[in-house]
């Protein structure tokens, strides 16, 4: 059957025509279909045009699951949702009498709401396409992600199921769906069941070797007790002690002390003596100590200076060798460039040996930065929703997912997704999925971000 893509001012329409005459049963799944009464079918309007039937589903913001999952794969959490709404869609369709023969299974026809994540279904009691459920689930199992093990491991289920038990959808869902409520149990049983190979302690029970400290704590309270003051400081406090000796001796010489006084004092000018005496030799110490590492980093200070001496010789000798030019080479994207020595000047200009690149690219124009897309790596999706698309245009007038550029018989080719705003090459407007050759020197607007491709 068919089929073709419309856009009026406000909305975008997938219209199939039907040729083949209405019987009554048509008739009663068409008023179903009209309805709206199945939230899981795309909303679809009959039209008669000139005497031709023609199906309008409307698919604003929505885009069919073979775009949308081209650039980031499907997950786990997005398979479990279509599987789902599937499922929702044969308990819909079986409370209005309705079978699933009407539904159209491919990647292409199956939508999702951007705005919403939910998926919605084409249902055409007059579709042609002979293709069974099984070969959807193979479609899938070229957008799902393969990193993801969760998801990997479903749509094989899901495609081994379908293969087993024919087009019987539903049962397929359901024994998938059971088969992995009861893996999930399963792990989380494992994970709360105490494992037996492990012995079970007391909180009051511990090894010697967990109370010891760790070895970068030993060695922290070892630096710490080891510490020692600064040459400088110690001296000031021998100075600080021998003066108090002084003090004592001083008022041993002018007043007349107590037995208890004349005690105390002897026993403070001891005291204060050792220390200071301890003190005066460890600054000492200490000096000697930071000197050698002071005349160290003069050393290295010393050897740069030796450095660029001898680099400053090295130009000298080459400019006693007579050469006109020191040669620098240096790689940026293959050019080589000469400089000439200080304080000589060059009469000639010098031509960069440089390969032109032939790959071609889309450079924006008309914005606060230039945006370059490459036409290399293709496909590549164009819109302004993260993590939907490849390259992002955070611009009002572009939409979700905008448009998508690929490679068809060798050739670079732009395809309009349904955007609201639409796809320009040379001024004129794609129509929506159609598809045009882009050559070098064409301007592309998206929305309205103008590109030129060079």
């Amino acid at each position: 059957m068919e089929y073709r893509y419309y856009r009026e001012l406000k909305h975008n329409y997938l219209v199939f025509e039907n040729r083949n005459e209405e019987t009554s049963d048509e008739r009663y799944q068409y008023r179903i279909m009209e309805s709206g009464r199945i939230k899981s079918l795309v909303p679809c309007a009959r039209r008669n045009i000139n005497g031709e039937k023609f199906f309008y589903y409307e698919i604003n913001s929505m885009q069919s699951i073979k775009d949308r999952f081209s650039a980031t794969k499907m997950d786990h959490q997005q398979l479990q949702r279509l599987l789902s709404d599937i499922k929702e869609l044969m308990d819909g369709l079986s409370e209005f009498l309705l079978g699933q023969e009407g539904i159209v299974f491919n990647a292409q026809s199956v939508f999702t709401d951007l705005a919403t994540g939910e998926y919605k279904f084409l249902y055409c009691p007059f579709f042609d396409e002979k293709k069974s459920f099984s070969d959807f689930a193979m479609e899938l199992l070229d957008i799902v992600d393969e990193g993801d093990q969760q998801a990997t491991d479903l749509i094989y289920r899901l495609c081994e199921e379908s293969a087993n038990r024919g087009d019987f959808i539903y049962e397929v869902i359901e024994s998938v769906t059971e088969v992995e409520e009861a893996e999930l149990k399963a792990d989380e049983y494992e994970d709360v069941k105490p494992s037996r190979q492990q012995p079970v302690f007391d909180d009051d029970f511990f090894e010697e070797d967990e109370i010891e400290d760790p070895p970068a704590e030993k060695e922290s309270r070892l630096k710490k007790a080891n510490k020692r003051l600064s040459g400088k400081l110690q001296l000031f406090f021998s100075l600080m002690f021998m003066f108090l000796v002084g003090a004592m001796v001083y008022i041993r010489m002018n007043y007349i002390l107590s037995s208890e006084e004349n005690i105390l004092s002897i026993v403070v000018m001891v005291v204060s003596a050792i220390t200071g005496t301890i003190a005066l030799v460890g600054g000492f110490k200490e000096m000697k100590k930071e000197a050698p590492t002071k005349d160290a980093s003069e050393k290295d200070d010393e050897d740069d200076f030796d450095e660029d001496y001898e680099e400053e010789d090295y130009f000298s000798d080459r400019e006693d060798e007579g050469e006109d030019t020191a040669r620098f080479t240096r790689s940026v994207q293959n050019e080589t460039v000469s400089f000439p020595k200080r304080g000589m000047v060059s009469g000639e200009t010098v031509v960069l040996d440089q390969e032109e690149s032939q790959e071609l690219a889309l450079f924006s124009r008309n914005l606060d930065k230039t945006v370059r897309i490459p036409l290399q790596n293709l496909p590549v999706t164009i819109g302004k929703m993260e993590g939907c698309v490849d390259v992002m245009l955070s611009d009002p007038s572009v939409s979700r997912m905008h448009c998508r550029i690929e490679e068809k018989q060798g050739r670079v080719c732009i395809r309009d997704l349904g955007s609201t705003n639409g796809c320009f090459r040379n001024g004129l407007r794609l129509k929506v999925q159609e598809m045009v050759q882009i050559d070098e020197g064409d301007e592309i607007r998206i929305g309205r971000v103008c590109f030129d491709c060079r």
